[in-house]
């Protein structure tokens, strides 16, 4: 990481190259839902840990940049470890393109000096909380990024606790905790907010959690292989293996594990895997398109499939993902 901070009237650079950090595409890239690009200040706000961040990248070429105040208690000289380990700046994004386009074409020319797009330059994958990965997840199941947005926004503005910066003007909200959402009635609520069917998967799944290990269960899965992990969230109400994959790869660090989604079928079948021909996939053919990618990009092959996922998200709908975070924007600010 080095020490090199540059410091700006409070802002604070982050010691990575550019086209390993790009805070728009890995921000707007479905791993997380509640960061909410603020047009007016050229700003993402964002709660990590308990903490309400403000980042900003003036331009693509420029290092992200953090904002400190000094009752945070963050040594200068330190990149805090909160952006450190969500960004996982610890590891090296070029040496894993040069990795990968060792063995994919596809990213050996998308990250050619001589390629012009560059969407998916510096998209970093994300350690999140598994708490909120988790139920954000069930929240995604057959619906889109901007509705998923909305919806865990309004879910956290109305149970979750205020978080403020400055003079208070830059709010948002933490997520609400386990004992909230299997509070009875919260099904109720949530179909109020816009939930419909997925309100009673959200309070089964937080009474599940809370009869069997809480948090820090799901904490302790970060340690288990990636199939002990599954299965354990297998069981939870409102959860199917794509959705499991995805908080396994995003919030427990199972970096080898492939989430496959209809964008990722469509690359199985290009790539020739057999399994992905058919149409409609089932559990089995499920496992063989997930491993088999996994086999072929390699070591954190789940960063690969992000990058990939993200791109062809933006190349069938460029932009609107961004015009619903400020809109969302707005509302809250």
């Amino acid at each position: 990481m080095g020490a090199y901070n540059r410091q700006v009237n409070n802002w604070h650079s982050i010691p990575v190259d550019p086209q390993d950090f790009n805070l728009f595409s890995t921000l707007n890239s479905g791993q997380a839902f509640r960061w909410i690009f603020n047009s007016t200040l050229n700003e993402w706000h964002g709660v990590i840990n308990g903490h309400l961040w403000r980042l900003r990248q003036m331009e693509d070429s420029n290092p992200v940049e953090y904002y400190f105040e000094k009752n945070l208690g963050i040594k200068l000289n330190d990149v805090p470890f909160d952006l450190r380990d969500y960004f996982r700046l610890d590891m090296n994004l070029s040496d894993l393109v040069k990795e990968w386009s060792l063995k994919d074409e596809w990213f050996e020319n998308r990250f050619s000096k001589n390629c012009q797009t560059d969407t998916a330059r510096g998209l970093r994958l994300l350690r999140q909380d598994p708490e909120e990965t988790l139920f954000s997840f069930i929240t995604s199941a057959n619906n889109n990024l901007t509705r998923i947005t909305k919806l865990l926004c309004k879910l956290c503005s109305e149970y979750g606790n205020p978080l403020y910066l400055g003079n208070g003007d830059l709010r948002h909200w933490t997520f609400p905790s386990l004992e909230i959402l299997a509070q009875p009635g919260m099904q109720d609520n949530l179909k109020k907010i816009g939930f419909g069917y997925r309100s009673k998967f959200i309070t089964l799944a937080a009474n599940w959690l809370l009869k069997n290990g809480g948090r820090s269960r799901l904490l302790e899965l970060r340690s288990m292989s990636h199939f002990e992990a599954q299965a354990f969230l297998l069981q939870i109400p409102g959860i199917g293996k794509k959705v499991a994959d995805c908080i396994c790869l995003m919030s427990l660090d199972k970096l080898n594990v492939v989430p496959i989604d209809v964008h990722m079928h469509r690359v199985a079948r290009e790539k020739g895997i057999p399994e992905a021909s058919c149409k409609n996939m089932t559990t089995k053919s499920y496992d063989i398109i997930s491993k088999s990618l996994s086999d072929f990009w390699g070591n954190y092959s789940g960063w690969a499939q992000t990058i990939l996922f993200y791109t062809r998200m933006m190349e069938s709908k460029p932009n609107k993902q961004l015009s619903v975070l400020r809109k969302i924007s707005a509302d809250i600010n």
